[in-house]
């Protein structure tokens, strides 16, 4: 029976090296069974001999298809329990991290207990007296506590539920291969052993191991075959999803500028006065193709499309053009950051500006670290932003984005790891700004452990409590002027902001210096100012030496 103690000691990269092992088994398996197929006994040879042959050969051919099923199936069982692993880890560091906030104690078999608990708890005369007058006196602090004690009992229980089930789940799938079961056999000429086309649904911890164990052939065949799926697939290297992505804004430009150049033509001429809502859409789709392509040149320095995902009108969180550019190499960077802008934020608008900030945030970085290591900027603008106030008085578009930011973080993370002999040591350290901390922090709270060291945040009204980030340390910025800093305080006693508590005032979060004061109409958009005090703590972020 797995214990509370035995799930302390669980962590995911640790299956690494057994997915390592099988791929490198797979690789083998399929070099033999091409060299097999490509044996060939029927060219002027005919008789007994032949045909014993072409039997025998046959033989060989099936087994090594065998095999590959074989292999398959614990690559697919391994990565599923590698992702379940990851799961139990964030529930047993939120329980962790929840009972060391609050100084809760769970002992080792996982029963939650309150060292403070007497006379801390309100009794139920209490809440009910509340609920008559909310105007009396009630101890909210007290209520807090016991919530919390609640929240960390169902976190342990969770947590003790996922491991139990991983634990089954991945001894019954070793067990049906022990007995000789496989899911599937298939030919050589297919994907044997995995999907033959990229998984839907699947864990970013499954999609790497499932892009990992392909061959170079099978990739190049799977890009070729699968563009528009494996552009935005998060687990897939940057390399891959950049060569899948710029092919689809190439096809996008070339299917929409015709008709876009044809509309400004009858602007110009008189012949067209307005334009109906499609054509406006159209328009403004084209024009964040362009934005992306112009983004996507930075001279010498090389770029990656990491997301490239045209507007679904109708579908809330999609109706606006999504993209991701990085500058530098996602696969290789020793370091990579991933920034995320706040409200107003759109493709067409910001994307180029945002690009040429990382570009810069690279090489300055780099340029601190003096050291040989390298970074890789993303400007990530994956999310519906809010377009105004009163859109941005609102979390859901954070937690929306927070939703998609999550799998993108993991997904470099898991990559990473599979490309290299257990943790691959990539240090992720994601910025955001405005509305963009809010939405990191809600990524940052539920992203698996590990995936990222730490996190800047600037200008933000509101993140979620710096206990609850899954990283290492985290630090915030913030303009005395900037009257956006200052929504996180607006609350009742005891409850956070409308978008989160002021990082500012975390006690687990170190405040850094934006500098002195400036003009209220320009400091929320100041921290990005070359050579300035917020500029520089935010680069020393980004190189590991801001505290």
């Amino acid at each position: 029976m797995v214990t509370w103690s035995d799930i302390q000691l669980w962590k995911s990269i640790g299956l690494d090296p057994a997915l390592d092992d099988l791929f490198r088994a797979r690789g083998r398996a399929m070099s033999s069974g091409g060299n097999i197929v490509d044996i060939d006994v029927k060219s002027g040879w005919s008789g007994a001999g032949a045909t014993a042959a072409q039997s025998r050969r046959d033989e060989l051919e099936d087994s090594c298809e065998l095999l590959l099923a074989h292999i398959g199936d614990l690559i697919t069982a391994t990565s599923a329990a590698q992702d379940g692993v990851g799961e139990v880890q964030l529930l047993v560091n939120e329980a962790n991290s929840r009972a060391d906030f609050y100084g809760f104690h769970i002992d080792s078999s996982g029963v939650v207990s309150d060292p403070l608990a007497a006379g801390t708890s309100p009794t139920i005369e209490d809440v009910l007296e509340y609920l008559r007058n909310p105007t009396a006196a009630f101890d909210l602090e007290a209520l807090d506590r016991q919530e919390a004690m609640s929240d960390t009992e169902i976190a342990v229980g969770k947590a003790l539920t996922k491991a139990r089930e991983v634990d089954e789940a991945y001894k019954a799938a070793l067990d049906r291969v022990l007995q000789g079961k496989v899911s599937q056999i298939e030919d050589m000429s297919d994907t044997p052993g995995l999907a033959d086309s990229p998984p839907v649904g699947a864990s970013t911890e499954e999609v790497a191991a499932w892009w990992e164990a392909l061959t170079d052939g099978e990739q190049a065949k799977m890009i070729d075959d699968y563009p528009r799926e494996l552009g935005n697939l998060d687990g897939v290297d940057g390399w891959a999803r950049d060569k899948a992505n710029r092919r689809n804004l190439e096809e996008d430009i070339a299917l929409y500028g015709p008709e876009v150049v044809e509309l400004g033509r009858q602007i110009y001429s008189g012949r067209k006065l307005t334009l109906t809502p499609e054509e406006e859409a159209k328009y403004e789709r084209y024009a964040d193709m362009v934005a992306i392509r112009n983004a996507l040149d930075q001279g010498d320095v090389e770029t990656q499309l990491l997301v490239y995902e045209p507007p679904r009108t109708g579908e809330t969180g999609r109706e606006m053009t999504h993209a991701a550019i990085a500058v530098g190499n996602v696969d290789t960077a020793d370091r990579v950051t991933t920034f995320v802008p706040g409200m107003t934020t759109t493709v067409r608008g910001d994307m180029e500006g945002i690009t040429r900030n990382m570009t810069s945030l690279k090489a300055d970085t780099e340029r601190m670290l003096n050291n040989g290591e390298t970074v890789a900027a993303i400007g990530w603008i994956g999310y519906d932003a809010p377009p105004d106030l009163i859109a941005a008085a609102s979390a859901d578009r954070a937690v929306a984005g927070a939703d998609d930011l999550t799998p993108f973080l993991e997904g470099i993370a898991d990559s990473r790891n599979t490309d290299s002999t257990g943790s691959s040591g990539v240090e992720q350290i994601p910025l955001g700004h405005s509305y963009g901390s809010t939405t990191l922090s809600k990524a940052l709270a539920q992203v698996r452990p590990g995936v990222a060291t730490s996190y800047g945040v600037f200008g933000s009204p509101g993140t979620e409590p710096g206990w609850d980030m899954n990283t290492e340390s985290g630090y915030a910025l913030g303009n005395v002027t900037d009257p956006v800093t200052y929504v996180g305080n607006v609350h009742l006693s005891g409850a956070p902001g409308l978008l989160g508590s002021d990082p500012l005032t975390d006690p687990n979060i170190t405040e850094l210096s934006a500098g002195g004061p400036k003009w209220p109409w320009d400091s929320h958009s100041s921290y990005w100012d070359e050579g300035s005090t917020s500029y520089k703590n935010i680069t020393r972020i980004v190189a590991g030496q801001a505290g």
